[in-house]
């Protein structure tokens, strides 16, 4: 294998809330000793949008796949990391829950598992053995394992079985954060197996291993939204990022977005950058100014639609928003309503105003 670019091993825990991760003894046990990247939202809170958007580095209106309903409209001159990877002479390989998540450019082995009868650990760990030979016979390798246990749990005892405001599912939060605890639990134990298998295995070596989310979910914290993020607050759009393996836990709370792991797998693993993108290494600027520094970042920008609750709108995105350091403006634009938020705390607090510059910034970007 080649000392020069580092394999990758991506596994995506499918709708895992940020707060809970944080959390969990056994998530804290397993990256104790770990890079944490603590301030990574999702563009998209929900799996097709933020997926793509994760792996192409851009937007989802730049990207085309802007809509629950759109996950075949991946713009033709888009290309998604392994595609990437292939012209680096990597071995790429992925199982996932449905094609739907991601596209099948550039990927040697593209298997997709029934998620209702799918058992996540052995099936990803016999994924991986039978495809030993391919994987450590090749210069380089790129390994993307999708759990979808916490989704199929949502699905099941949430999505089949309750409308967008069933009083029964909303009047229960406390249960429902008891169920979405066992999950990340139950995630945990998935993440401790594969990470033993892929030491044992010899597949470690010269290797990043990356752990995230795409997105996280409602636990009926706000009537309307009994699952995915169609308000764009903070519960739904702060995910995780773990770079698996270090002397000691690390943390990085810079302002960071998903679109931006594109770029910060490739530093990693020494490969160059893609030109065009919109994620980026750093979104943290000092400049100085009247012989002063000035610390400013580049904001983050939010699109949803949702297939459900007040406001649906699967085939393309109509709520939309723009994230600085500590504040958020949304629109909806079915009803052009405008919202802006402090969310500092952890917590989305309604303000009194809208910012003037934060509102043209936002229809700049919808535009």
């Amino acid at each position: 294998m080649s000392n020069k670019k580092k394999n990758i091993i991506f596994i995506l825990i499918d709708g895992a809330r940020y707060d809970f991760v944080t959390e969990n003894s056994l998530y804290l046990r397993l990256f104790g000793k770990s890079l944490w990247f603590n301030r990574i939202y999702t563009t998209a809170p929900y799996t097709i949008g933020s997926m793509h958007a994760m792996f192409t580095g851009l937007y989802p209106k730049n990207n085309g796949v802007n809509g629950y309903l759109n996950p075949n409209k991946l713009k033709p001159d888009v290309k998604i990391i392994p595609q990437y990877l292939k012209e680096n002479n990597y071995f790429t390989l992925c199982n996932i829950p449905s094609a739907v998540v991601m596209a099948n450019r550039g990927f040697d082995v593209y298997e997709i598992h029934d998620e209702y009868k799918f058992m996540n650990t052995e099936e990803h760990i016999d994924c991986m053995k039978r495809h030993e030979d391919k994987i450590k016979s090749a210069e380089n390798f790129f390994l993307y394992f999708h759990y979808s246990h916490i989704h199929t749990s949502l699905s099941n005892r949430v999505l089949k079985k309750f409308d967008d405001f069933s009083e029964e599912y909303f009047n229960d939060i406390e249960e429902n954060r008891k169920i979405h605890a066992s999950d990340v639990l139950r995630s945990g134990e998935y993440l401790e197996s594969m990470l033993e298998y892929i030491k044992q295995a010899g597949l470690l070596e010269n290797t990043d291993v990356w752990i995230a989310s795409d997105h996280g979910v409602s636990c009926g914290d706000k009537l309307g939204e009994k699952a995915y993020g169609i308000y764009l607050f903070e519960y739904t759009l702060h995910t995780f990022l773990i770079k698996y393996g270090e002397n000691s836990r690390m943390e990085d709370d810079e302002f960071r977005c998903t679109i931006d792991t594109l770029p910060m797998i490739f530093k990693s693993a020494e490969l160059e950058i893609p030109k065009n993108l919109d994620g980026m290494l750093k979104r943290k600027k000092i400049t100085k100014k009247l012989f002063r520094e000035v610390t400013e970042y580049a904001p983050i920008f939010l699109e949803t639609g949702g297939v459900g609750g007040p406001f649906p709108s699967p085939e393309k995105h109509n709520i939309f928003g723009v994230m600085t350091e500590n504040r958020k403006l949304i629109h909806n634009k079915t009803i052009d309503k405008f919202e802006e938020y402090d969310y500092s705390g952890g917590k989305d607090n309604l303000m009194n105003s809208i910012d003037s510059k934060l509102k043209k910034m936002l229809l700049e970007y919808e535009r």
